[in-house]
């Protein structure tokens, strides 16, 4: 049996570990992401009011897409979710907002997920794009806000031909690029 002393000590080395993680995963710079001069911190909503779904509708996000049978799986202030069935392999393409939220996380995130990712700029706005096999994320910051637009076809049927990374990340591209257009 442990003695009082030795749980004593496990407890406080627990406690010393996660105020470490919990530090170290810190945004110790004080505040969300930057505008991209110099390190300067932009307030959490200083961006635009991108509307409900990013400003898209089912109907253009079916059209730049060309998938038909779209559902909205979720639809909310902060993102919007599309797909054709509950098939978590079918065709799923989404709209998230993100308010004082560092866009430079998201895009550490991308990196060790996906297969590509790069500078981009949509209308004079800065971001990422990142990309592997039938997927494309596109993420766009605005002071210390950002969205990400994401478009994966999923799996090919059998006997289909897998959409080119071209394909895909150009669908990705103009709904992005509709978003930005249709900011308040």
């Amino acid at each position: 049996m442990q003695s009082r002393v030795a749980r004593r000590s496990t407890w406080v080395l627990v406690v010393v570990v996660v105020i470490a993680v919990l530090t170290a995963c810190s945004d110790s710079s004080g505040g969300g992401g930057t505008t991209g001069a110099a390190g300067q911190s932009a307030a959490a909503g200083s961006g635009p009011f991108f509307g409900k779904c990013g400003g898209v509708s089912t109907d253009d996000v079916a059209r730049v897409t060309g998938t038909s049978g779209l559902i909205a799986a979720s639809d909310n202030s902060a993102g919007c979710e599309w797909v054709t069935s509950a098939d978590v392999l079918g065709p799923q393409f989404s709209f998230n907002w993100y308010r004082g939220s560092p866009i430079a996380r998201e895009r550490a995130t991308e990196q060790l997920s996906r297969d590509t990712v790069s500078d981009l700029t949509i209308d004079g706005h800065s971001g990422f794009i990142a990309s592997s096999a039938g997927i494309c994320e596109i993420g766009i910051a605005f002071g210390g806000d950002f969205f990400e637009w994401s478009v994966s076809y999923g799996t090919a049927e059998p006997g289909q031909q897998q959409r080119s990374a071209d394909e895909v990340c150009q669908a990705t591209k103009t709904l992005s690029t509709m978003s930005i257009e249709r900011a308040k």
